[in-house]
Protein backbone atom coordinates (compact mmCIF):
# COMPACT_ATOMS: atom_id res chain seq x y z
CA UNK A 1 0.00 0.00 0.00
CA UNK A 2 1.06 3.62 -0.80
CA UNK A 3 1.85 6.21 1.50
CA UNK A 4 -0.51 8.42 -0.22
CA UNK A 5 -2.70 5.29 0.08
CA UNK A 6 -2.02 5.35 3.85
CA UNK A 7 -2.74 8.66 4.16
CA UNK A 8 -5.95 8.88 2.95
CA UNK A 9 -7.45 5.74 4.33
CA UNK A 10 -6.35 7.65 7.96
CA UNK A 11 -7.94 10.58 6.94
CA UNK A 12 -11.31 8.59 5.95
CA UNK A 13 -11.18 7.00 9.41
CA UNK A 14 -10.52 9.73 10.94
CA UNK A 15 -13.68 11.80 9.33
CA UNK A 16 -15.90 8.94 10.29
CA UNK A 17 -15.06 8.54 13.73
CA UNK A 18 -15.48 12.37 14.29
CA UNK A 19 -18.57 12.43 12.08
CA UNK A 20 -19.69 9.97 14.76
CA UNK A 21 -18.49 11.90 17.69
CA UNK A 22 -16.44 8.90 18.79
CA UNK A 23 -13.36 9.99 20.92
CA UNK A 24 -10.02 7.70 20.47
CA UNK A 25 -10.81 5.89 23.87
CA UNK A 26 -14.28 4.82 22.95
CA UNK A 27 -12.67 2.89 19.97
CA UNK A 28 -9.85 1.05 22.15
CA UNK A 29 -9.56 -2.12 23.36
CA UNK A 30 -7.70 -5.30 24.46
CA UNK A 31 -6.61 -5.52 20.65
CA UNK A 32 -6.02 -1.63 19.62
CA UNK A 33 -4.57 1.06 21.72
CA UNK A 34 -5.56 4.59 21.45
CA UNK A 35 -2.59 5.42 20.28
CA UNK A 36 -2.41 2.93 17.74
CA UNK A 37 -5.76 4.91 16.47
CA UNK A 38 -4.17 8.16 16.23
CA UNK A 39 -1.16 6.49 14.08
CA UNK A 40 -3.45 4.90 11.56
CA UNK A 41 -5.04 8.48 11.46
CA UNK A 42 -2.21 10.14 11.12
CA UNK A 43 -0.76 7.63 8.02
CA UNK A 44 2.11 6.89 10.14
CA UNK A 45 3.42 3.71 7.39
CA UNK A 46 4.45 1.64 10.20
CA UNK A 47 1.07 0.63 11.87
CA UNK A 48 0.10 -3.40 11.07
CA UNK A 49 -2.51 -2.92 7.90
CA UNK A 50 -4.36 -5.70 10.06
CA UNK A 51 -5.15 -3.35 12.94
CA UNK A 52 -6.34 -1.06 10.33
CA UNK A 53 -8.40 -3.27 9.03
CA UNK A 54 -9.79 -4.11 12.27
CA UNK A 55 -10.32 -0.52 12.79
CA UNK A 56 -12.29 0.22 9.77
CA UNK A 57 -14.32 -2.89 11.17
CA UNK A 58 -15.30 -1.36 14.55
CA UNK A 59 -16.40 1.61 12.64
CA UNK A 60 -18.33 -0.40 10.17
CA UNK A 61 -16.53 0.82 7.01
CA UNK A 62 -16.64 -1.76 3.75
CA UNK A 63 -13.63 -2.24 1.82
CA UNK A 64 -15.41 -1.75 -1.18
CA UNK A 65 -16.49 1.40 -0.18
CA UNK A 66 -12.85 2.64 0.20
CA UNK A 67 -11.95 3.76 -3.17
CA UNK A 68 -15.60 6.33 -3.21
CA UNK A 69 -14.38 7.39 0.12
CA UNK A 70 -11.03 8.26 -0.37
CA UNK A 71 -11.56 10.31 -3.63
CA UNK A 72 -14.23 12.39 -1.54
CA UNK A 73 -11.16 12.71 0.91
CA UNK A 74 -9.05 13.81 -2.27
CA UNK A 75 -11.64 16.03 -3.72
CA UNK A 76 -11.57 17.88 0.42
CA UNK A 77 -7.96 17.97 0.62
CA UNK A 78 -7.33 19.92 -2.62
CA UNK A 79 -10.45 22.46 -2.01
CA UNK A 80 -8.46 22.81 1.61
CA UNK A 81 -5.16 23.14 -0.09
CA UNK A 82 -6.44 25.58 -2.24
CA UNK A 83 -8.28 27.84 0.47
CA UNK A 84 -4.90 27.59 2.60
CA UNK A 85 -2.70 29.05 -0.22
CA UNK A 86 -5.41 31.65 -1.13
CA UNK A 87 -5.01 32.87 3.09
CA UNK A 88 -1.37 32.87 2.82
CA UNK A 89 -1.20 35.33 -0.20
CA UNK A 90 -3.70 37.18 1.68
CA UNK A 91 -1.40 37.35 4.97
CA UNK A 92 1.54 38.55 2.39
CA UNK A 93 -0.15 41.39 0.68
CA UNK A 94 -1.59 42.28 3.99
CA UNK A 95 -4.77 41.39 3.99
CA UNK A 96 -4.53 40.03 7.56
CA UNK A 97 -7.83 40.02 8.77
CA UNK A 98 -9.40 38.66 5.41
CA UNK A 99 -7.04 35.97 5.95
CA UNK A 100 -7.76 34.88 9.73
CA UNK A 101 -11.63 35.14 8.93
CA UNK A 102 -11.15 32.55 6.20
CA UNK A 103 -8.96 30.32 8.51
CA UNK A 104 -12.12 30.38 10.76
CA UNK A 105 -13.70 29.20 8.35
CA UNK A 106 -12.20 26.07 7.68
CA UNK A 107 -11.97 25.15 10.91
CA UNK A 108 -8.96 22.43 10.24
CA UNK A 109 -8.33 20.85 13.81
CA UNK A 110 -4.93 19.34 14.67
CA UNK A 111 -5.56 15.86 13.42
CA UNK A 112 -5.94 17.42 10.31
CA UNK A 113 -3.31 16.48 7.24
CA UNK A 114 -2.68 20.21 6.87
CA UNK A 115 -2.91 21.40 10.79
CA UNK A 116 0.84 22.01 10.16
CA UNK A 117 0.17 24.69 7.15
CA UNK A 118 -2.37 26.16 9.20
CA UNK A 119 -0.46 26.51 12.54
CA UNK A 120 2.17 28.07 10.30
CA UNK A 121 -0.05 30.93 8.69
CA UNK A 122 -1.33 31.96 12.46
CA UNK A 123 2.16 32.59 13.02
CA UNK A 124 2.59 34.71 9.45
CA UNK A 125 -0.55 36.21 10.52
CA UNK A 126 0.43 37.19 14.35
CA UNK A 127 4.13 38.45 13.03
CA UNK A 128 2.19 40.74 10.64
CA UNK A 129 0.21 41.98 13.63
CA UNK A 130 3.77 42.22 15.75
CA UNK A 131 2.63 39.42 18.38
CA UNK A 132 5.70 38.17 18.51
CA UNK A 133 5.21 35.23 21.23
CA UNK A 134 1.92 34.33 19.69
CA UNK A 135 3.82 33.89 16.53
CA UNK A 136 6.27 31.92 17.90
CA UNK A 137 4.42 30.01 19.43
CA UNK A 138 2.02 29.12 16.17
CA UNK A 139 5.83 28.36 14.22
CA UNK A 140 6.58 25.76 16.96
CA UNK A 141 3.09 24.12 16.90
CA UNK A 142 3.91 23.90 12.92
CA UNK A 143 7.12 22.63 13.32
CA UNK A 144 5.56 19.62 15.99
CA UNK A 145 2.87 18.91 13.65
CA UNK A 146 5.00 18.89 10.28
CA UNK A 147 6.77 16.31 12.08
CA UNK A 148 3.52 14.25 12.40
CA UNK A 149 2.40 14.41 9.27
CA UNK A 150 3.88 13.41 5.70
CA UNK A 151 1.97 15.83 4.60
CA UNK A 152 3.98 17.62 6.42
CA UNK A 153 7.40 16.77 5.44
CA UNK A 154 6.68 17.62 2.27
CA UNK A 155 5.52 20.87 2.17
CA UNK A 156 8.39 21.86 4.34
CA UNK A 157 6.87 23.64 6.53
CA UNK A 158 9.12 22.91 9.25
CA UNK A 159 11.88 24.93 7.53
CA UNK A 160 9.53 27.46 6.42
CA UNK A 161 8.90 27.42 10.42
CA UNK A 162 12.41 28.06 11.41
CA UNK A 163 13.30 30.79 9.13
CA UNK A 164 10.24 32.96 10.69
CA UNK A 165 11.57 32.04 14.12
CA UNK A 166 14.81 33.31 13.08
CA UNK A 167 13.16 36.68 11.74
CA UNK A 168 11.22 37.11 15.17
CA UNK A 169 14.22 36.67 16.92
CA UNK A 170 16.37 39.12 14.89
CA UNK A 171 13.84 42.00 15.36
CA UNK A 172 14.39 40.95 19.39
CA UNK A 173 17.71 41.69 19.09
CA UNK A 174 18.56 37.85 19.46
CA UNK A 175 20.90 37.18 16.81
CA UNK A 176 22.91 34.21 17.66
CA UNK A 177 19.49 32.43 18.14
CA UNK A 178 18.51 33.65 14.56
CA UNK A 179 20.91 32.25 13.20
CA UNK A 180 20.69 28.89 15.10
CA UNK A 181 17.07 28.89 13.42
CA UNK A 182 18.07 29.01 9.95
CA UNK A 183 20.99 26.25 10.73
CA UNK A 184 18.24 24.21 11.99
CA UNK A 185 15.64 25.59 9.00
CA UNK A 186 18.34 24.41 6.46
CA UNK A 187 18.93 20.90 7.98
CA UNK A 188 15.24 20.15 8.09
CA UNK A 189 14.31 21.27 4.06
CA UNK A 190 13.65 18.56 2.14
CA UNK A 191 14.82 18.54 -1.17
CA UNK A 192 11.90 17.47 -3.62
CA UNK A 193 9.15 18.82 -1.87
CA UNK A 194 7.10 22.18 -1.56
CA UNK A 195 8.60 25.42 -0.95
CA UNK A 196 11.80 25.27 -2.86
CA UNK A 197 13.19 28.48 -2.84
CA UNK A 198 12.89 28.52 1.23
CA UNK A 199 16.38 26.89 1.56
CA UNK A 200 17.53 30.24 -0.43
CA UNK A 201 15.93 32.20 1.93
CA UNK A 202 16.97 30.95 4.90
CA UNK A 203 20.42 30.83 3.50
CA UNK A 204 20.51 34.84 2.89
CA UNK A 205 19.28 35.36 6.19
CA UNK A 206 21.72 33.08 7.98
CA UNK A 207 24.35 35.60 6.02
CA UNK A 208 22.52 38.98 6.81
CA UNK A 209 22.93 38.08 10.69
CA UNK A 210 26.40 36.81 10.64
CA UNK A 211 27.40 39.85 8.72
CA UNK A 212 25.89 41.79 11.64
CA UNK A 213 26.90 39.85 14.38
CA UNK A 214 30.49 40.48 13.32
CA UNK A 215 31.26 37.16 12.19
CA UNK A 216 32.57 38.53 8.84
CA UNK A 217 34.54 34.93 7.62
CA UNK A 218 31.82 32.98 7.66
CA UNK A 219 29.66 35.27 6.24
CA UNK A 220 32.00 35.97 3.06
CA UNK A 221 32.34 32.29 2.62
CA UNK A 222 28.89 31.29 2.89
CA UNK A 223 28.36 34.05 0.27
CA UNK A 224 30.99 32.47 -2.20
CA UNK A 225 28.71 29.25 -1.73
CA UNK A 226 25.44 31.13 -2.27
CA UNK A 227 26.59 32.69 -5.37
CA UNK A 228 27.16 29.46 -6.98
CA UNK A 229 22.95 29.01 -6.56
CA UNK A 230 22.38 31.97 -7.85
CA UNK A 231 20.62 31.04 -11.00
CA UNK A 232 18.59 28.39 -9.12
CA UNK A 233 16.93 31.17 -7.18
CA UNK A 234 13.61 32.45 -8.61
CA UNK A 235 12.65 34.76 -6.04
CA UNK A 236 14.09 38.04 -7.05
CA UNK A 237 14.01 39.53 -3.83
CA UNK A 238 16.24 36.91 -2.70
CA UNK A 239 19.08 37.32 -5.43
CA UNK A 240 18.79 41.22 -4.36
CA UNK A 241 19.33 40.66 -0.92
CA UNK A 242 22.59 38.51 -1.57
CA UNK A 243 23.41 41.32 -3.87
CA UNK A 244 23.40 43.84 -1.18
CA UNK A 245 25.04 41.64 1.63
CA UNK A 246 28.06 41.20 -0.70
CA UNK A 247 28.18 44.54 -0.86
CA UNK A 248 28.66 45.48 2.20
CA UNK A 249 30.79 42.15 2.56
CA UNK A 250 33.08 43.85 0.26
CA UNK A 251 32.83 46.80 1.66
CA UNK A 252 33.71 45.70 5.24
CA UNK A 253 37.03 44.19 3.94
CA UNK A 254 37.61 47.36 1.91
CA UNK A 255 37.31 46.04 -1.18
CA UNK A 256 35.42 48.89 -2.35
CA UNK A 257 35.37 48.79 -6.47
CA UNK A 258 34.11 45.64 -6.40
CA UNK A 259 31.53 46.48 -3.48
CA UNK A 260 30.67 49.72 -6.11
CA UNK A 261 30.40 46.96 -9.10
CA UNK A 262 27.96 44.40 -7.22
CA UNK A 263 25.51 47.24 -5.91
CA UNK A 264 25.46 49.11 -8.76
CA UNK A 265 24.42 45.49 -10.90
CA UNK A 266 21.81 44.76 -8.26
CA UNK A 267 20.72 47.89 -8.70
CA UNK A 268 19.86 47.29 -11.97
CA UNK A 269 18.31 43.96 -11.29
CA UNK A 270 15.88 46.12 -8.58
CA UNK A 271 14.87 48.58 -11.61
CA UNK A 272 13.97 46.22 -13.77
CA UNK A 273 12.07 44.40 -11.55
CA UNK A 274 10.44 47.89 -9.51
CA UNK A 275 12.10 45.85 -6.34
CA UNK A 276 11.50 49.30 -4.44
CA UNK A 277 12.39 47.57 -1.36
CA UNK A 278 16.07 46.08 -2.38
CA UNK A 279 16.56 49.14 -3.81
CA UNK A 280 16.30 51.35 -0.99
CA UNK A 281 18.83 49.12 0.70
CA UNK A 282 21.37 48.63 -2.50
CA UNK A 283 21.23 52.24 -2.41
CA UNK A 284 22.19 52.55 1.46
CA UNK A 285 25.04 49.89 0.64
CA UNK A 286 25.75 51.62 -2.27
CA UNK A 287 26.30 55.35 0.28
CA UNK A 288 28.29 53.25 2.68
CA UNK A 289 31.36 52.42 0.42
CA UNK A 290 31.29 55.81 -1.17
CA UNK A 291 31.25 57.33 2.95
CA UNK A 292 34.18 54.59 3.63
CA UNK A 293 35.91 56.19 0.58
CA UNK A 294 35.63 59.49 1.14
CA UNK A 295 33.73 60.31 -1.30
CA UNK A 296 31.27 62.67 0.36
CA UNK A 297 28.74 63.77 -2.76
CA UNK A 298 28.35 60.75 -4.14
CA UNK A 299 27.59 59.54 -0.49
CA UNK A 300 24.74 62.48 0.04
CA UNK A 301 23.56 61.37 -3.06
CA UNK A 302 22.99 57.61 -1.77
CA UNK A 303 21.43 58.51 1.38
CA UNK A 304 18.95 61.03 0.00
CA UNK A 305 17.82 58.51 -2.20
CA UNK A 306 17.69 55.53 -0.21
CA UNK A 307 15.98 57.56 2.56
CA UNK A 308 13.21 58.86 -0.35
CA UNK A 309 12.22 55.43 -1.03
CA UNK A 310 12.22 54.74 2.77
CA UNK A 311 8.70 53.92 2.69
CA UNK A 312 8.93 51.13 0.05
CA UNK A 313 11.08 48.92 2.70
CA UNK A 314 9.42 45.71 4.21
CA UNK A 315 12.24 46.15 6.88
CA UNK A 316 11.92 49.47 8.48
CA UNK A 317 14.80 48.66 10.71
CA UNK A 318 17.49 49.21 7.95
CA UNK A 319 16.14 53.35 7.56
CA UNK A 320 17.82 53.95 11.16
CA UNK A 321 21.42 52.78 9.28
CA UNK A 322 20.36 55.08 6.50
CA UNK A 323 20.04 58.21 8.61
CA UNK A 324 22.78 57.05 10.74
CA UNK A 325 25.33 57.06 8.02
CA UNK A 326 24.08 60.29 6.76
CA UNK A 327 24.54 61.59 9.92
CA UNK A 328 28.10 60.35 9.98
CA UNK A 329 28.68 61.81 6.33
CA UNK A 330 27.79 65.48 7.90
CA UNK A 331 29.64 64.72 10.97
CA UNK A 332 33.18 64.00 8.80
CA UNK A 333 32.40 67.03 6.76
CA UNK A 334 31.62 69.04 10.76
CA UNK A 335 28.28 70.02 9.28
CA UNK A 336 26.65 69.68 13.09
CA UNK A 337 23.19 70.88 12.28
CA UNK A 338 22.49 68.34 9.64
CA UNK A 339 24.50 65.78 11.26
CA UNK A 340 22.72 65.89 14.59
CA UNK A 341 19.19 66.22 12.17
CA UNK A 342 20.03 63.10 11.00
CA UNK A 343 21.10 61.36 14.10
CA UNK A 344 17.81 62.10 16.19
CA UNK A 345 15.90 61.15 13.01
CA UNK A 346 17.63 57.58 13.61
CA UNK A 347 17.05 57.47 16.98
CA UNK A 348 13.46 58.00 16.34
CA UNK A 349 13.25 54.93 14.44
CA UNK A 350 15.60 53.28 16.28
CA UNK A 351 13.51 53.76 19.39
CA UNK A 352 9.95 53.54 17.61
CA UNK A 353 11.38 49.83 16.09
CA UNK A 354 12.94 48.70 19.56
CA UNK A 355 16.25 48.34 17.11
CA UNK A 356 18.55 47.92 20.10
CA UNK A 357 21.89 47.23 17.68
CA UNK A 358 20.96 50.11 15.56
CA UNK A 359 20.17 52.12 18.29
CA UNK A 360 22.70 51.62 20.18
CA UNK A 361 25.53 52.95 17.14
CA UNK A 362 23.33 55.89 17.07
CA UNK A 363 23.53 56.41 20.57
CA UNK A 364 27.44 56.52 20.04
CA UNK A 365 27.54 58.80 16.65
CA UNK A 366 25.52 61.61 17.72
CA UNK A 367 27.50 61.42 21.06
CA UNK A 368 30.55 61.73 19.05
CA UNK A 369 29.03 65.01 17.24
CA UNK A 370 28.42 66.41 20.46
CA UNK A 371 32.24 65.42 21.69
CA UNK A 372 34.03 66.49 18.56
CA UNK A 373 32.55 70.10 19.08
CA UNK A 374 34.11 69.78 22.36
CA UNK A 375 30.58 69.47 23.66
CA UNK A 376 31.77 66.83 26.40
CA UNK A 377 29.72 67.34 29.03
CA UNK A 378 26.41 67.17 26.35
CA UNK A 379 27.79 63.85 25.02
CA UNK A 380 27.56 62.16 28.13
CA UNK A 381 23.73 61.33 28.08
CA UNK A 382 23.77 60.12 24.69
CA UNK A 383 26.58 57.86 25.82
CA UNK A 384 24.78 56.58 28.70
CA UNK A 385 21.91 55.78 26.56
CA UNK A 386 24.17 53.68 24.66
CA UNK A 387 25.76 51.90 27.66
CA UNK A 388 22.34 51.29 29.28
CA UNK A 389 21.48 49.49 26.37
CA UNK A 390 24.23 47.47 25.53
CA UNK A 391 23.77 46.22 29.96
CA UNK A 392 20.53 45.72 29.40
CA UNK A 393 20.93 42.91 26.28
CA UNK A 394 24.30 41.48 27.28
CA UNK A 395 26.34 43.05 24.47
CA UNK A 396 29.71 43.02 26.28
CA UNK A 397 31.79 44.47 23.21
CA UNK A 398 29.21 47.40 22.58
CA UNK A 399 29.29 47.87 26.72
CA UNK A 400 33.29 48.07 26.33
CA UNK A 401 32.97 50.94 23.50
CA UNK A 402 30.02 52.22 25.54
CA UNK A 403 32.55 52.69 28.71
CA UNK A 404 35.05 53.96 26.14
CA UNK A 405 33.02 56.92 25.17
CA UNK A 406 32.73 57.96 28.76
CA UNK A 407 35.87 57.76 29.24
CA UNK A 408 36.95 59.91 26.66
CA UNK A 409 34.55 62.59 28.15
CA UNK A 410 35.22 62.31 31.46
CA UNK A 411 38.98 62.70 31.15
CA UNK A 412 38.58 66.71 30.63
CA UNK A 413 35.86 67.01 33.51
CA UNK A 414 36.20 64.43 36.28
CA UNK A 415 39.05 62.76 37.16
CA UNK A 416 36.87 60.19 39.42
CA UNK A 417 34.12 59.43 36.73
CA UNK A 418 37.10 59.08 34.37
CA UNK A 419 38.85 56.33 36.74
CA UNK A 420 35.19 54.71 37.41
CA UNK A 421 35.03 54.15 33.42
CA UNK A 422 38.06 53.01 32.97
CA UNK A 423 37.46 49.99 35.79
CA UNK A 424 34.71 48.97 34.01
CA UNK A 425 36.38 49.06 30.88
CA UNK A 426 38.86 46.57 32.36
CA UNK A 427 35.86 44.49 33.81
CA UNK A 428 34.65 43.80 30.38
CA UNK A 429 37.48 43.30 28.79
CA UNK A 430 38.65 40.62 31.13
CA UNK A 431 34.85 39.19 30.66
CA UNK A 432 35.07 39.45 26.46
CA UNK A 433 38.59 37.66 26.67
CA UNK A 434 37.19 34.99 28.42
CA UNK A 435 34.26 34.69 26.62
CA UNK A 436 36.34 34.84 23.30
CA UNK A 437 33.53 37.85 22.02
CA UNK A 438 34.70 39.46 18.76
CA UNK A 439 34.59 43.06 19.11
CA UNK A 440 31.40 44.79 17.22
CA UNK A 441 32.47 46.99 14.78
CA UNK A 442 31.98 50.71 15.44
CA UNK A 443 33.51 53.91 13.37
CA UNK A 444 35.55 55.62 16.36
Amino acid sequence: MSVQSINEIGEVIRNVRKERGLRLQDLADDQISSETISHIESGVPSVNQDQTRYLMEKLNIEMGSLPELMMNEQIKLQKASFQLEAIESLIDFEHTDEAMKRMNELALDDGHPFAAIKHYLQGKYHYKKNCMKKAEHSFFNAIRLSKQSPYGQHTNIEAASFNELSVCSYFQNRLEQAIDFTNSGLDAFVEGGDRKQIQYILTANKLAYLEEAGRLEEALNGIQTAWKSLSKINKISVVLHLYELRTHLLRKTQMYNEAIRYAREGLEIARSNQDFRRAFELWSALGNTYLDMKKWNQAETCFHLAISLKENSQYKNVIITTYTQLGILYLLQEKWEPAKEALNQAILKGNELNDSHRLHFAYLVIGDCYRKQGKNQEAVPFYQKALDLAVKHQYKSMEHTSWFRLAQCWESIDKKEFDRCKDNMYKVQKKLNQEEVENYEIPV
